[in-house]
């Protein structure tokens, strides 16, 4: 007795009557109504007395040790003189979803922390019903973007499986939030954005960062008239040495093909030439000082 009444601490309104091992990691427990609450209409709140039927819900509960719990619940319907029948509330029962509040909890403490696919799987629930519980917490933790305070932006693009399939991101640069996600990277993909944005919002909108896209280069000239595009100094610095430098070496090593111990140290140049020159050695900063010295074309 003493242990019932410690698992009716769970369930408000409840107590257990019996419970059954259905194998070495299920247990299903099943409740019955305790006699002194008088049952509360879920839609008005009004407590009602007469109840008109009583069917049974079969919900999941969190797991207990090494088993996964399944509760037999006997809900309501009462004739609320307001609402007609309807069901009872019982506040520990995640709405219309085959899980208790606890559980919705449980899971949306885990998808802060683990991929959906991940606490699907160990909590042995379906993918969509892990994505649709954390779905409803961002919604209720994350504010909606005040549009009226954007006004520089940045976007960048990130791989979503392999064979070259990309997403973008635009993230508000002053508040640090994420704006919009949308799969692809290309001119149509990012188009949805402006729009969602509206004409207003792309009038006021002062900068935009971004790697070297074109897409999205061509796309904020389009929807941001007013938008300075600013380039990340990690892509500039890798296309200038990509495009720039590594041509003049390649053109300067193919100029010194009778030359061939001046063209071997040209051609074994590429990194002296693009790493920082604060990062080099003392030989490695006298040896780059008399390449540039021999050579005015890589000056």
């Amino acid at each position: 007795m003493k242990q019932a009444n410690l698992l009716a601490l769970f369930w408000e309104g409840f107590e257990p009557v019996q419970h059954t091992c259905v194998d070495s990691r299920t247990l299903t427990i099943r409740l019955q109504a305790k006699a002194a609450p008088v049952p509360v209409c879920s839609h008005c709140g009004r407590q009602v007395s007469q109840i008109h039927d009583v069917h049974w819900r079969r919900v999941r509960e969190r797991d207990l040790f090494s088993y996964r719990v399944w509760l037999e619940v006997p809900v309501r319907r009462v004739r609320c003189p307001d609402c007609g029948p309807s069901r009872e509330r019982i506040p520990w029962l995640a709405g219309r979803r085959a899980l208790t509040l606890a559980m919705v909890r449980w899971v949306e403490a885990l998808t802060a922390l683990l991929p959906v696919a991940h606490v699907a799987r160990l909590l042995g629930l379906h993918w969509h019903t892990v994505k649709a519980i954390d779905h409803q917490r961002l919604a209720r933790e994350l504010p909606a973007p005040d549009l009226s305070r954007v006004r520089r932006l940045v976007m960048d693009e990130f791989a979503l499986h392999k064979g070259h399939r990309y997403a973008t991101a635009v993230i508000c640069a002053d508040t640090q939030q994420v704006l919009w996600v949308g799969e692809g990277s290309s001119r149509a993909a990012v188009r949805p954005f402006f729009t969602w944005l509206g004409p207003a919002v792309c009038q006021q909108i002062e900068a935009v960062a971004m790697d070297m896209n074109t897409a999205f280069d061509l796309e904020v000239q389009r929807h941001c008239p007013n938008a300075a595009v600013v380039y990340d100094l990690f892509h500039v610095i890798a296309k200038f040495g990509r495009e720039v430098v590594d041509r003049v070496r390649v053109d300067q090593a193919n100029q010194l093909r009778q030359d061939r111990p001046a063209r071997q140290v040209i051609k074994r140049s590429r990194w002296l030439l693009l790493r920082n020159q604060d990062n080099l050695s003392d030989a490695q900063a006298t040896r780059l000082e008399e390449l540039l010295a021999a050579n005015a074309p890589l000056m």
